[in-house]
């Protein structure tokens, strides 16, 4: 088990921002090897867990730096920030484990069968109790562009599969296999990354850079700190630092649409007139103004419900567009089981959320249709636009201040980016501290900030590409049309009893 934590949390180095990739043919192998020594289900059980364990440990321990913004109130909640999440998720590869251990990973038919069951955990992970698809293998090659464009056929999951199909193959050094297979197999699995990779370059190659015109965006990231945000005495300092970011810095091209990070003010700006009426005096004629905002709305029993939103305003105060969250985060905007945990909310508001509805293509003032996603709605692969009235771009406000200097913010942004690529559209992703950026539908960044400093950044806007990628047509099917077929090839081989 200690071998097994230690070959996952190394196997962990290989995401952005270590990008230490080739660790994956060593530590994967490793914990194939550990299962051929299992005797007994609850050993493999053990084993797997364990390597999970470690992965997500390293992966996951950002989210422990929310903790740190109140930590007087929250010290507690730290190591079940810090294990207690990673060892629940751990669950799923336990069990992916005893899958393959009982189908027998002595073989070279049952090594795939197990790269199919991890990637059987990984989707359990991200779709399961409302889903958390961080750091699924195939966001590995997050920062190798050429290689993240085969997300726009079979999408992340899609590429998570092909990964383990290819990391596992060094196992047959230690396997009786005929002397040319294993070199064989370990060559194929890396070839397969350069033609993946040499074809993502061509397409990169022939991509345009069309832009939008007549639409010039200015994304602000003011770098609020998280725990000041929102005391009393802090609002007004607050909104005039995003004020004078916004309006006083200079810009070389008439700004169009200006573009505030979530939550970015501690005012509830739809019951604020006067606060609106002085954003809209500074706002350039005929401009927008698009934000994330906390909104109220009386409920039918006498109450208050609090939703996350995205507002569009125009230059005379009115607000003609918005969208609520529909993706809450657990724990962080909304209790599970609320009546029988009786702890308040990891959130310096303290208040539970209710969820709109979603995904959703909204609308502003000489904006092309967006769909507006708040915070780690972006991480949802498939789940990032509306089907039947499609956008022709995906705007994502966040709020990484939360996790400052740790890996969570760059991951954040690389996860987001890769629903541009996957969509075939622009990504326009502003935070208030994090990674502010556009992003053009091949995931190439066109402008960006900093990750943390409080700045400004102006931009055009890039056209989503003409045509819909297989991934936006299909969504996910492609990903688990390939988990089938591999099932299928594997019961074949399996049943021929034949090793190679």
């Amino acid at each position: 088990m200690a071998v097994a934590f230690g070959a996952g949390f190394a196997a962990a180095l290989a995401f952005p921002p270590f990008n230490l990739i080739p660790l994956l043919w060593i530590c994967f192998p490793i914990l194939v090897l550990l299962l051929q020594g299992a005797t007994r289900s609850r050993q493999a059980f053990a084993i797997g867990w364990s390597f999970a364990f470690g992965l997500l440990t390293l992966s996951l321990y950002w989210i422990a730096g929310s903790m740190f913004v109140d930590l007087k109130s929250f010290w507690w909640a730290i190591p079940l920030a810090v294990a207690g999440l990673p060892s629940c998720f751990a669950l799923y590869y336990g069990l992916a484990c005893v899958l393959a251990h009982k189908w027998s990973v002595k073989r070279v038919d049952g090594v795939f069968f197990f790269a199919l069951c991890w990637f059987g955990a990984e989707i359990a992970r991200a779709h399961l109790f409302t889903g958390f698809p961080w750091d699924l293998l195939g966001y590995v090659w997050g920062d190798l562009l050429p290689v993240m464009q085969s997300v726009s056929l079979f999408g992340i999951e899609g590429l998570t599969l092909v990964t383990l199909g290819a990391v596992v193959t060094p196992v047959f050094y230690f396997m009786p296999v005929r002397r040319w297979s294993a070199p064989l197999a370990v060559a194929l699995s890396f070839i397969v990354f350069v033609v993946m990779g040499m074809i993502g370059s061509v397409r990169l190659m022939n991509a345009p850079h069309n832009m939008v015109p007549d639409v010039q965006l200015r994304l602000v990231q003011p770098d609020i700190d998280q725990s000041l945000k929102w005391k009393g005495n802090q609002r007004y300092k607050n909104f005039s630092r995003l004020m004078a970011l916004t309006f006083k810095t200079p810009a070389e091209k008439p700004i169009t649409h200006m573009i505030w990070p979530e939550t970015a003010t501690a005012y509830y700006l739809a019951e604020e007139p006067d606060i609106r009426a002085r954003i809209a005096r500074a706002m350039p004629l005929d401009s927008v103004l698009l934000t994330g905002v906390v909104r109220r709305q009386d409920n039918d029993e006498g109450g208050v419900r609090f939703f996350n939103s995205l507002i569009a305003m125009t230059a005379k105060g009115a607000i003609v567009a918005g969208y609520d969250k529909q993706h809450l985060v657990p724990f962080g905007e909304y209790m599970p089981f609320r009546s029988l945990i009786p702890f308040p909310l990891i959130s310096t508001m303290g208040q539970d959320f209710a969820a709109g509805k979603g995904p959703r293509t909204t609308r502003a003032p000489s904006l092309p249709p967006f769909s507006g996603l708040v915070c780690y709605e972006a991480i949802f692969a498939g789940d990032v636009v509306e089907k039947a009235d499609r956008p022709q771009l995906i705007l994502n406000v966040t709020n990484d201040a939360w996790y400052r200097q740790t890996t969570g913010p760059a991951q954040h942004f690389v996860i987001a980016r890769a629903r541009a690529i996957e969509e075939g559209l622009p990504l326009v992703r502003v935070a208030n501290a994090g990674v502010t950026a556009v992003v053009d539908p091949y995931g190439r960044i066109v402008a960006s900030t900093k990750q943390i400093a409080a700045s400004v950044v102006d931009s055009p806007l890039p056209e989503p590409l003409s045509h819909l990628t297989l991934m936006a047509v299909h969504g996910n099917i492609l990903a688990y049309l390939l988990g089938f077929i591999t099932l299928s090839g594997l019961i074949i081989v399996r049943n021929q009893r034949r090793v190679f």
